[in-house]
């Protein structure tokens, strides 16, 4: 598979190239693409590149000492008897010069001893600072890699000279996985921009044959996938699963969420907070609103899909019976973050601010300023005749009246599919529909 995006990194990384002695920490949730990241960019250039296995820390140093072999040519250190990370990393230190070395995957040397994070400051410190070498360390264990590597506690602190926080991609690249651009953004909605995820699902021809296939099978990839997501970084995972399944079920509010859960909401808010943190759910605080009105839902796409069809019917998977029903409520969800997502790339109105909005039971799905207006747009994951749009806009003109702006109000529609959409803009609505999104 050709190497998709990433432009951006790779120039980032390429100054620190060019600028050594530099210390990059990556770091990014699992199958985000961190190692492809490196390997590419590791072309061409005499590199180390050690990925550490899940593993105790003998076999760990055996692999390393092997690696290391390998790289150097040199079979004596195959020979050298330690239990130090010390040893090994300054042995690698004083050998290597006009180099790139890459310890992919560290958060998991450090989970088998934590002792490595001052190993390597020790030997940064007195040796590779001084030395024409870009040192690289890599972790997906994000809540590690922010404690143990990034924080001020860490004994890396200061020695840094770039951090990259690896996102997901965007959904224009995401389509380049696929022949047909209106299954791969139904794809996108359901999986998010990760490479794997979305490689996986340009296999099939259908959303319906892949969801059965990947989401609602005891063999399917996702079957089990969230399980591995989140046992590397949670601990009770029965309340953070009770937690996620709240919001898959349209409880965003931390009263309904508690009520859900069978728990205070004093004793649920710090789990949603370790939620927060790793990048799993969303706050999110109407603009234009009170800042008190906080809502919370799910942020990574696959998480969402899995909790909302996979999760509630494990039995039915077993039994064969699962069915596809609750299939429009997820594509619904994020065609609305698809929308927002599609204006903050492609640009086709200037804002300086953008969310959602709501007050009092009514909701504007996006709201977007620039100065003296406001952008108030309905977004509908389906197909709209010139009626249905003309009742979306006179209700979202009544919606206005309740909005605090002193501005101007512009109103919109992003649709799968709007009949007469430009006659409508001829009228001054902003009207978007799929075929903008994926031009």
């Amino acid at each position: 598979m050709n190497f998709i995006d990433r432009e951006r990194e790779i120039e980032i990384l390429a100054r620190e190239w060019e600028n050594r002695p530099s210390f990059v920490v990556l770091y990014g949730r699992r199958r985000v693409g961190k190692t492809r990241l490196l390997r590419e960019f590791s072309k061409g250039k005499r590199t180390f590149f050690f990925t550490f296995p899940e593993a105790i820390k003998t076999l760990q140093m055996a692999e390393f000492k092997k690696a290391l072999s390998e790289f150097l040519g040199d079979g004596l250190i195959l020979k050298l008897e330690t239990d130090n990370w010390l040893d090994l990393l300054t042995y690698l230190a004083e050998r290597i010069d006009d180099s790139l070395l890459i310890l992919d995957e560290f958060t998991y040397a450090i989970k088998s001893d934590k002792k490595i994070l001052s190993d390597l400051q020790r030997v940064w410190d007195g040796i590779l600072s001084e030395k024409n070498v870009m040192l690289v360390i890599s972790g997906s264990l994000l809540g590690m890699m922010w404690d143990d590597v990034l924080s001020h506690a860490s004994p890396l602190y200061g020695r840094r000279t770039r951090s990259l926080h690896l996102k997901p991609l965007d959904y224009t690249n995401s389509l380049k996985f696929f022949k047909d651009p209106e299954y791969g953004i139904k794809a996108y909605m359901l999986v998010g921009g990760i490479p794997p995820y979305l490689r996986l699902a340009s296999r099939y021809e259908s959303i319906e044959e892949f969801i059965r296939g990947e989401f609602l099978s005891d063999y399917g990839f996702f079957y089990d996938e969230p399980y591995i997501i989140l046992t590397e970084e949670l601990r009770e995972l029965k309340t953070y699963f009770s937690i996620l399944r709240a919001m898959a079920s349209g409880n965003r509010r931390l009263d309904e969420i508690a009520n859900f859960v069978g728990l205070p909401a004093r004793s649920v808010y710090p789990y949603i907070e370790t939620l927060l943190r790793l990048g799993l759910v969303r706050k999110e605080i109407p603009i234009l609103g009170s800042r008190k009105a906080t809502l919370y839902r799910i942020a990574d796409p696959s998480l969402l899909t899995w909790f909302t069809l996979t999760y509630p019917q494990l039995d039915q998977i077993s039994l064969g019976t699962a069915k596809l029903d609750d299939l429009y409520k997820v594509l619904s969800a994020r065609f609305e973050e698809l929308a927002g997502e599609f204006l903050a790339l492609k640009r086709p109105i200037e804002f300086e601010k953008i969310g959602r909005w709501w007050y009092r039971g009514e909701e504007i799905d996006i709201v977007a300023t620039n100065g003296k207006t406001a952008y108030l747009i309905e977004v509908k994951c389906k197909d709209l005749s010139k009626k249905d749009a003309e009742r979306v806009l006179h209700s979202l003109k009544q919606k206005s009246k309740l909005v605090r702006f002193s501005g101007t109000f512009r109103l919109g529609i992003i649709a799968r599919k709007v009949e007469e959409k430009e006659g409508l803009k001829a009228k001054g609505y902003l009207i978007w529909d799929l075929e903008d999104i994926l031009s």
